[in-house]
């Protein structure tokens, strides 16, 4: 399955990239390529979010397919936080934050592995100084995630997580 999201930016409508959907039931997918997003999905308000990233920054575009996004942010590496999967849990999971002042818009992905079906989910949860402001399910049918999708992204860009330290590191040794 194949979706294009279509994004009015300053007037006029471009393709901001084809998004691939995987069929693989693990939810890891193959590198991504420069002009695929790293993640996108829509909602059941009508709002669609996107992130693309290539080597230096990670850009988050959220609002209405077709009508100029509400909030479009662009952040270096080193101004996202990246919290990778820890290895336990029901759940395969990771979550990527970008912050806007003192709002964060926190993107996350999932995926079940103690059921056959290896269900995926996602979503954003908006926060100012700790204080949950909204939060949107993707809607399954629209999701584009795999799971390490968000670290991946972090490694290609140079960085390592430090398990023992549990943060991400420009030098990798």
């Amino acid at each position: 399955m194949t979706c294009v999201w279509n994004w009015k930016i300053g007037g006029s409508t471009g393709v901001l990239g084809t998004v691939v959907l995987s069929a693989m039931l693990t939810g890891i997918a193959p590198a991504q390529a420069e002009d695929e997003p790293l993640f996108s999905c829509a909602f059941s308000n009508g709002k669609a979010v996107t992130l693309m990233a290539d080597e230096q920054r990670v850009t988050y575009i959220f609002g209405h397919p077709d009508q100029p996004p509400e909030l479009v942010l662009q952040r270096p590496y080193a101004e996202v936080e990246v919290t990778p999967w820890p290895g336990v849990g029901g759940a395969i999971w990771e979550e990527l934050r970008l912050m806007n002042g003192d709002v964060s818009y926190m993107l996350w992905g999932a995926l079940d592995r103690m059921t056959d079906e290896h269900e995926r989910s996602a979503g954003i949860v908006v926060e100012r100084d700790g204080e949950e402001l909204a939060r949107f399910e993707c809607l399954p049918e629209t999701l584009d995630y795999a799971v390490f999708t968000f670290a991946d992204a972090y490694e290609a860009a140079g960085y390592c997580w430090d398990f023992d330290a549990q943060i991400w590191q420009e030098s990798c040794e």
